[in-house]
């Protein structure tokens, strides 16, 4: 069955050459970028996640790891979101240098991994230059983020995002970028800018228990999410904010002098002396405490799902 869809697959693309194929390719960040292109290219184009032939797309966004179904294909556009080690990078570049275009991550995609790259149609984006596209970022917080997105041209576009962390932003920017080379005009861009919003569990944010804010990035699952999420918790301004998490390891991460206390559920306790940090065997022992602890002015990153906590999302 596997091989029959295969070659119906492979068989669909040929017949239909006028259909687009992009396929997002990373250690981390694929939902995102797959979101994204389907919020902006979708304002203008019949956008689907796979092949759906009765939906008639013009642009099809395939996973990178869907591709072992169509070996033989060779992608319009390779998205390469992120690479965490060298066999990543020849898997992924390896793919992109068979592609029309490439558009690489500039910040997540370290520069080490460029000789593997072979595609001379490359378009970068990220947080600055010398990225191609980028973000100028000019205020962020629990409402979102307002900046310019600014393209080669040095074309400043205005925009404001209903995401969190610069990070977020970066799957924005690709996305714009990949829509100016389908030639999408700016009013059809803002709109799908306009229409996005975070997952629920990454980076989320929501109204807790007494009025607190939760930022909710329980579903994120990449070795750098807890990495991007104390850079947001850090950056916006609030006279408490606590940590909670589940994974001991993490913990070399946290500026301890800008958060005021860190919970970690199960795991082994480790002998220290810092009182900001405190374990807990059993979620309800967590729950209870939390419960007693929060009020309006706290703000809370939250690793590990407690939907106990959460009253509502804001977006």
């Amino acid at each position: 069955m596997i091989f029959d869809a295969k070659s119906k697959m492979e068989r669909y693309f040929r017949r239909n050459p006028q259909v687009k194929t992009i396929v997002i390719a990373g250690s981390f960040g694929r939902k995102s970028a797959i979101r994204c292109l389907g919020m902006v290219l979708g304002q203008v184009f019949t956008v689907t996640m796979g092949v759906n032939k009765a939906a008639d797309p013009d642009i099809v966004l395939l996973d990178y790891n869907s591709m072992v179904m169509f070996p033989d294909i060779d992608p319009d556009i390779v998205v390469v979101t992120s690479c965490e080690t060298d066999e990543e990078a020849q898997k992924f570049f390896a793919l992109a240098n068979r592609a029309k275009h490439v558009f690489v991550n500039y910040n997540d995609v370290p520069q080490k991994f460029a000789k593997y790259l072979k595609n001379a149609e490359i378009t970068t984006y990220g947080d600055e230059l010398p990225a191609d596209f980028y973000f100028e970022n000019h205020d962020s917080g629990l409402d979102g983020q307002q900046g310019d997105i600014v393209n080669p041209e040095r074309e400043h576009i205005p925009v404001t995002v209903k995401l969190i962390g610069e990070h977020n932003m970066r799957p924005v920017v690709m996305a714009c970028a990949v829509a100016k080379l389908f030639q999408v005009d700016r009013d059809h861009i803002l709109a799908g800018v306009d229409a996005i919003r975070p997952v629920h569990g990454r980076m989320s944010p929501a109204k807790g228990l007494h009025n607190s804010i939760i930022l909710d990035d329980s579903a994120s699952t990449s070795k750098t999410s807890m990495k991007y999420g104390l850079q947001a918790l850090y950056s916006i301004d609030a006279p408490d904010r606590i940590l909670v998490t589940d994974d001991v390891r993490k913990l070399a991460k946290v500026d301890y002098d800008l958060v005021s206390e860190i919970l970690i559920l199960g795991g082994q306790q480790t002998q220290n002396d810092n009182k900001k940090i405190k374990f807990f065997s059993e979620d309800i022992d967590l729950i209870n405490h939390l419960g007693q602890r929060l009020d309006e002015n706290c703000l809370v990153l939250l690793e590990i799902p407690i939907p106990e906590i959460i009253e509502s999302y804001l977006w």
